[in-house]
């Protein structure tokens, strides 16, 4: 039953950011890292997810036929990611949703981000967490994020980065349909306040 109750205290919504690493390793044995020296141009390169509900929700390329979004515990995309390091945990915001309504915007969201449609300047991880961020607490995530992506694809040709460096999902990882606490899925119907934040997110 707690599942469906709207908690009493908030809950705080984090956009996770991971530097991506890319290249032959140091001395120490330690990639490096795609973004260096890029920041201070205004271009740097980054894998994000949206943590919620003691989770950290990505996108990610998947030719499995199924969902590309993806959950992995707090901070610990690298654990599936080995090329990405953690760079910075932004606060977006609280919210007073239950555990069923996350799921069922998570439901949703998984049935419009296939694997198979990735796209790293279309349609990547940061896409994903900018609408699921609006969705959830109105707000975009901070836009240098996915700069490159939105300046075009002459950026990131430049810059010679392979799509799956941070798009390809590793196995294991937990994806696909949403269920309730009794193990059925949740409905494909979303909400008309999802469905709103959604639409805001698209053109945004």
């Amino acid at each position: 039953e707690a599942y469906y109750l709207r908690p009493e205290q908030a809950v705080g919504v984090y956009c996770n950011v991971y530097d991506l690493a890319w290249g032959p390793e140091d001395k120490e044995g330690k990639k490096k890292k795609v973004n260096s020296g890029l920041p201070g141009m205004g271009f740097g390169i980054y894998h994000s997810g949206i943590e919620v509900d003691g989770r950290e929700v990505s996108f990610g390329y998947s030719d499995d036929g199924g969902t590309g979004v993806f959950e992995v515990p707090p901070l610990c995309a690298g654990g599936v990611m080995p090329r990405i390091t953690f760079k910075e945990r932004v606060h977006m915001g609280d919210i007073f949703r239950s555990r069923y309504e996350i799921d069922h915007l998570l439901n949703r969201l998984a049935e419009k981000y296939t694997g198979d449609s990735y796209d790293l300047v279309r349609r990547n991880c940061n896409h994903f967490s900018n609408e699921l961020c609006v969705c959830l607490v109105g707000k975009k995530i901070p836009s240098y994020i996915n700069r490159p992506a939105n300046v075009g694809k002459g950026v990131l040709n430049f810059i010679s980065v392979p799509a799956n460096a941070i798009g390809r999902l590793m196995d294991g990882i937990k994806k696909g349909p949403r269920k309730d606490s009794n193990g059925a899925a949740l409905s494909r119907e979303s909400s008309a306040e999802d469905e709103t934040a959604m639409a805001a997110a698209a053109e945004g």
